[in-house]
């Protein structure tokens, strides 16, 4: 089992005071809408991989805990959908942990807008009151803020990164900006407590010469030395891409690099001592008493507090070979196929699959009432593909790889997507199923993708969308159809296609490298995951030559208007 768990550092927020004058209600407003737009930057990603199965669960929340928790969920899920576990057998998801009487939250740990507000005047007021502050205890303070600063300039990996240090690099990236006509500066974000603030750095620019993207993001103790540090590690990427030459210039010696740093005192909490002997004793260690070793030998030698006892040899991890099948999975709870992410605000994210298919069919019942769609329907049976609408269900349900072929202005293109559809949400099942359709052209996936939601009396972004380079417009996470070009969803497809229940690849003749290479990536996934449905659309293509690729092919035949013709 392997879990590979990746956490993004949230940004750093200061409190104000509204009620100081009248100009710092919109600075509070500011605040509250930054609060709200960077939550995501706090999420945590879980992927979770077991083996003997090609399934890679993925969780997403604001911790890490909950995102290991939303992994196994889903692999639990996984389990369940392929019959290797009885739903029965699942327990219940227990209720968050926090009391909402004390931190009201949405789900995913997302404060409350007006809660949110408050927590921000609460803080002002808590820190601009008059008194003594808090003292904190010895346990819990940071060491000396001299000493400190002074053991961030100790650097042993000098030699191995050309002679580059803290004292150098950043006079040599001044030179390099200036050289290359570079204005970047540095961006400084304060991160925790007021009683041990500290500050972290970061700049990224494109450098031609190795045409590609560097970028660093240092912590320091306070700006000058997380800005130098920051440079450093700009300057070594540089030399490492051999952009820079090698630091040959008399080297600085610090005096921490010859002189020890001076011992401080360290206290550490009566708990943490508590639980640290129960440990020792529970598991029969004994560990290195230091003033026997110091009254024996010579106190100036260091001292290893590693202990020599093994309790248990772990046999070595096997390491996880890639797959050489992309990941996929059927539509799971509290997930958003489109971004590739944990839903974690609204009604969506504690619903079942059941539930969210129940709301599905109560929408289109009521959509079907409305005068425009009646009218849409009628001019959707005039075209030749509705006389064929049961035979293409029909050969979807029983072939995993489909061929539609039909003539130019048959609506294959705009209605069997629809068909797919509404025949899932009509039989309670509107929440399996999510359609990927693949366009040629961006041109045509947004012409295309704006008739269909008006044929559906929707507008765009309810239950269709597009996804184009530098343009999209995402539908509702569950029941929903996105057209998009071929080079899209390649670049989703790296992730994998979770979520996903059919993919239909839309005009196969106009055959390219990027519609090559998508369906060897789909001919692989089809032979590994059967419940996966593909279909071919064309209007003019050797059938035998898809036959023979895929194997078996179920092919639908269908023919366009008749017009009659004077001689």
């Amino acid at each position: 089992m392997q879990r590979t768990v990746l956490l993004k550092p949230a940004p750093s927020i200061r409190a104000v005071d509204p009620t100081a004058e009248s100009s710092s209600l919109p600075q509070v407003s500011r605040i509250i809408k930054f609060m709200m737009q960077h939550q995501k930057l706090q999420m945590g990603h879980s992927e979770l991989r077991v083996k003997g199965f090609d399934f890679v669960a993925v969780g997403n929340s604001s911790s890490k805990k909950d995102a290991q928790a939303r992994a196994a969920q889903d692999f639990v899920n996984y389990l369940v959908f392929i019959k290797e576990v009885n739903a029965g057998e699942v327990p219940a998801a227990a209720p968050p942990s926090s009391n909402p009487a004390v931190s009201p939250s949405l789900p995913g740990g997302i404060m409350i807008p007006h809660h949110t507000l408050q927590m921000v005047l609460a803080i002002y007021f808590m820190s601009s009151k008059a008194g003594p502050s808090r003292e904190y205890p010895l346990s819990q303070r940071g060491p000396p803020q001299r000493r400190m600063e002074e053991s961030e300039d100790v650097d042993r990996n000098a030699e191995i990164h050309g002679n580059w240090t803290v004292d150098n690099a950043k006079s040599r990236l001044n030179q390099f900006l200036q050289q290359n006509r570079i204005r970047e500066d540095y961006k400084y974000t304060i991160v925790g407590p007021d009683h041990n603030r500290s500050y972290v750095a970061e700049m990224g620019f494109f450098v031609k010469e190795a045409h590609q993207q560097i970028h660093a993001r240092e912590h320091g103790s306070n700006k000058k030395s997380a800005s130098k540090s920051c440079a450093l590690s700009l300057v070594r990427q540089l030399y490492q891409l051999k952009i820079i030459e090698a630091y040959t210039g008399v080297q600085k010696k610090k005096e921490t690099e010859n002189v020890k740093l001076p011992p401080y005192t360290v206290a550490v909490s009566p708990q943490l001592v508590d639980q640290l002997s129960s440990c020792l004793q529970l598991w029969s260690i004994e560990p290195v008493h230091v003033k026997e070793i110091s009254s024996d030998g010579d106190s100036s030698q260091p001292v290893s507090l590693l202990t020599s006892e093994t309790l248990e040899e772990f046999e070595p991890a096997t390491r996880h070979a890639a797959p050489g099948v992309l990941p996929w999975s059927p539509p799971q709870p509290n997930w958003n196929t489109w971004i590739s992410c944990n839903i974690d605000e609204g009604p969506l994210a504690s619903m079942t699959l059941e539930e969210v298919s129940l709301d599905l069919y109560n929408m289109q019942c009521q959509t079907e009432r409305d005068a425009h769609f009646e009218v849409m329907i009628q001019e959707r049976c005039k075209l030749p593909v509705a006389q064929s609408r049961e035979d293409i269900l029909q050969c979807i349900r029983n072939s995993q790889v489909t061929l539609v072929r039909g003539e130019t202005g048959c609506g294959k293109t705009t209605q069997v997507p629809q068909f797919i559809l509404d025949q899932m949400i009509n039989a309670g099942k509107g929440a399996d199923c999510n359609i990927i359709v693949t366009q040629p052209r961006r041109i045509s996936a947004i012409t295309i993708a704006e008739r269909v939601a008006e044929e559906r009396s929707e507008r765009l972004g309810f239950s269709v969308g597009y996804s184009v380079r530098f343009e999209t417009v995402l539908p509702r996470p569950y029941g929903a159809i996105l057209y998009c070009t071929v080079g899209t969803l390649l670049r989703k497809m790296e992730g994998g296609l979770r979520g996903i229940s059919h993919v239909i690849v839309d005009e196969i003749h106009e055959r390219d490298i990027n519609t090559d290479f998508l369906l060897v990536l789909l001919r692989d996934m089809v032979r590994t995951y059967p419940n996966l449905r593909v279909l071919l659309m064309s209007a003019t293509v050797d059938t035998t030559l898809f036959t023979e690729y895929f194997g078996e092919v179920t092919i639908v035949e269908i023919y366009g208007r008749v017009y009659p013709v004077e001689g």
